[in-house]
């Protein structure tokens, strides 16, 4: 995903929005960390994990992640297409104030 973070980077002249995306996914990248350690000293003093529950967490974690992404790709897409009037953008209300 790093690696798509960067390419995306490269691909326009907004960095500052693919930073600020970069961050969030970070920031997810986190919150699991916590969560595995908490589950993980949960562990050790006998409290069993619920599987379903993990499960349920971590795919939510890596939707969330997939659809930051996918945005990301979509903000990008209406910034190249800024000022052409043939383009239909991904967000009626546009990328600009």
């Amino acid at each position: 995903m790093d690696t798509h973070i960067k390419k995306l980077q490269d691909q326009t002249e907004h960095k500052e929005i693919v930073k600020y995306t970069q961050h969030v996914l970070e920031a997810i990248d986190q919150l699991v960390d916590e969560h595995r350690r908490l589950v993980s000293l949960n562990s050790l003093a006998g409290i069993k994990p619920n599987g379903d529950k993990e499960h349920t967490f971590y795919r939510s974690m890596h939707d969330v992640k997939r659809i930051l992404i996918v945005e990301l790709e979509k903000t990008i897409e209406d910034f190249k297409h800024m000022g052409d009037k043939h383009y239909v953008s991904n967000y009626p209300d546009g990328v600009k104030q």
